[in-house]
């Protein structure tokens, strides 16, 4: 414990000459992959301990994650000014974080899997399946959401998403039909944004899942540049589900298509 004391001080007066802190934290290579499982998803206490006592000197944190897996960053997250996770890329991965680092590149990745807000809360995932009774099941001591949802992920710039468009709200099942919507950067750097497009069932005679992602697509915009995202609705291909017989069926209804907190409502009919 002395040394690792010692350790802390030492970072600490080193960190104490720096106008940004950059704390790069995580895991080991071997803590990942097949057989590799671990109780919790917090980084180790002497990590936690480090960010903590650094953050003392009132630098800007900047926390740069390696890691495998969802991490759980409660109690990192309020102290840190940003976090940037570069999963584990290996050596080639140096260049392309001093990039973002820098401000050379502008980042625009979305997270391909959720970060809870705690262990505890595992499983959690975007595509969960609807619950009876959605007033229950909260937990009694933190949040019941993730900390970070899938598909989350931050920019250099800023978007702004217009509103969604139909050609039509009402089709039959060998029907098609498209969906647009615009989005707009607001900020004052060229960046691409991905739209993910969800669709939702409502009402269904087997439980689906809240939102099922269907569709996405990234696009280069200039400052100050809109452009239109579409998406073709094919209601056999992306409305249909699979049944306990692992039949695939379309029922006719409503049914929603998101986008962000955007959300438009198309019918299939008979």
């Amino acid at each position: 414990m002395a040394r690792i004391r010692k350790t802390l001080k030492k970072r600490k007066n080193i960190a104490s000459k720096a106008d940004v802190l950059l704390l790069c934290l995580g895991e080991k290579k071997n803590w990942s992959g097949e057989n590799a499982s671990r109780s919790t998803l917090a980084l180790p206490p002497i990590q936690e301990e480090l960010v903590v006592e650094l953050k003392k000197l009132g630098k800007p944190v900047v926390l740069i994650l390696s890691n495998g897996r969802p991490i759980e960053l409660n109690r990192l997250e309020p102290i840190s000014d940003a976090i940037l996770t570069m999963w584990q890329p290996g050596t080639p991965g140096g260049k392309p974080l001093a990039g973002v680092l820098s401000g050379r590149v502008n980042p625009s990745g979305k997270l391909s899997m959720t970060f809870p807000y705690a262990t505890g809360q595992i499983p959690i995932y975007y595509n969960h399946r609807e619950s009876a009774r959605p007033h229950q099941g909260k937990y009694q001591d933190i949040q019941a959401t993730p900390i970070y949802d899938f598909a989350y992920g931050l920019s250099y710039t800023t978007f702004q998403y217009g509103d969604l468009k139909a050609s039509s709200i009402s089709l039959k099942r060998d029907e098609k039909l498209m969906i647009e919507i615009p989005v707009t950067n607001t900020g004052d750097r060229d960046g691409a944004e991905t739209v993910h497009w969800f669709i939702q069932d409502p009402v269904s005679t087997i439980s689906r899942p809240v939102k099922e992602l269907k569709y996405f697509e990234k696009k280069q915009l200039k400052k100050g540049e809109t452009k239109i995202y579409r998406f073709e609705v094919n209601p056999e291909r992306d409305l249909s589900f699979v049944d306990g017989d692992g039949k695939r069926f379309l029922e006719t209804g409503d049914y929603n298509i998101i986008v962000k907190n955007k959300k438009i409502k198309i019918e299939i009919v008979d």
